[in-house]
């Protein structure tokens, strides 16, 4: 796979390891170097064609490796590029080889459940044009000491079957375990204890300071100890018992309009200024026709009749008017 910019100086060795921050590596002394920004965008344009070329042969609708999955995921990209041929003298790229660790939960030969983080083939590519002429495994053989893993204890991303007929050959992965996703592994895969993926470099640097530094850590506090919850009551509960305890509004509000009948003997209604009546139930309506016969029946008053009986030019007329 050929390139407009020259590949064989970007790339001095055979085989780059590439990693997330897709930096170029040490130039050869005596060669021009351009800026650092220039050679990145470069790299970041090999991957992304590898990627493209990759998904075009397994037939994939996008392509899984790009230089923007490699800078948000831990992966290591294992390149080949060609030395022999160098055509318009800026080099080829041959392939690629990607691999990472990743944390998956396989079956064993007993179909129980195990949770483990081996070392994955994520993406495996060789260009058509130089297939079946070793660069394959050259590439396959030189990951496996870089990384000091066995062709067993791996762990394949949907492989294609040129892959399975590839590890078939080279190192007589035949016999797989069923899975329920698209990791295939091998047998002989759980005949080991996988190794976990190496720390951060801020774990390392941790890790070595605490070992130079010799003051002894602080002990640690102790804290009282928690006390020991009552019963919670639900809140429905609260709201219930809220809900009984009743509220008496105030006077005249609290009075209900009930008819109650009047007492027998009602109470003396106090004379003196200084007093206030007592308040007593109200007294039941009464018919207005029934209180115009009672005015009617009702006798005249003595006053009214001495009244009557000084005035003499009163008459009959004006007497019952005035009555």
């Amino acid at each position: 796979m050929e390139f407009p910019f020259d590949v064989d100086a970007l790339l001095p060795e055979r085989i780059t390891v590439l990693d997330q921050h897709l930096r170029p590596p040490a130039r050869r002394p005596g060669t021009t170097t351009p800026a650092r920004v220039d050679l990145q965008q470069q790299i970041m344009t090999i991957v992304d064609e590898l990627g493209k070329a990759s998904a075009k042969a397994q037939h994939l609708p996008a392509p899984i490796t790009s230089a923007s999955r490699m800078q948000s995921n831990r992966h290591v990209m294992y390149v080949l590029k060609d030395t022999s041929a160098r055509p318009a003298g800026k080099g080829a790229i041959i392939g690629f080889l990607k691999v990472g660790y990743k944390k998956l939960f396989v079956l064993d030969d007993r179909e129980a459940h195990n949770e483990v983080e081996p070392l994955c083939i994520l993406d495996f590519y060789i260009h058509e044009s130089v297939q079946r002429h070793g660069h394959g495994r050259e590439l396959f053989q030189y990951m496996l000491q870089k990384e000091r893993v066995e062709p067993h204890q791996l762990a394949i991303d949907r492989p294609s079957q040129k892959l399975l007929k590839f590890l078939n050959k080279h190192y007589s992965l035949e016999t797989t375990v069923p899975q329920v996703n698209n990791f295939v592994i091998f047998e002989g895969f759980f005949a080991h204890q996988h190794r976990p993926p190496a720390p951060s470099l801020r774990a390392t640097r941790h890790s070595r300071a605490a070992a130079v530094d010799p003051t002894p850590a602080a002990p640690a506090r102790k804290l009282p100890p928690k006390r020991a919850e009552g019963d919670i009551k639900p809140y429905s509960s609260s709201d219930r018992e809220f809900l009984k305890v009743a509220v008496e509004p105030p006077w005249p509000l609290n009075r209900a309009p009930r008819r109650a009948t009047p007492p027998a003997h009602p109470p003396p209604r106090s004379s003196s200024l200084g007093n206030s009546p007592e308040r007593g139930p109200l007294r039941p309506f009464v018919p207005e026709q029934e209180l115009l016969r009672s005015l009617r029946l009702c006798p005249p008053h003595p006053t009214a009749r001495l009244l009557l009986a000084t005035d003499p030019g009163g008459s009959p007329a004006q007497r019952r008017r005035t009555r």
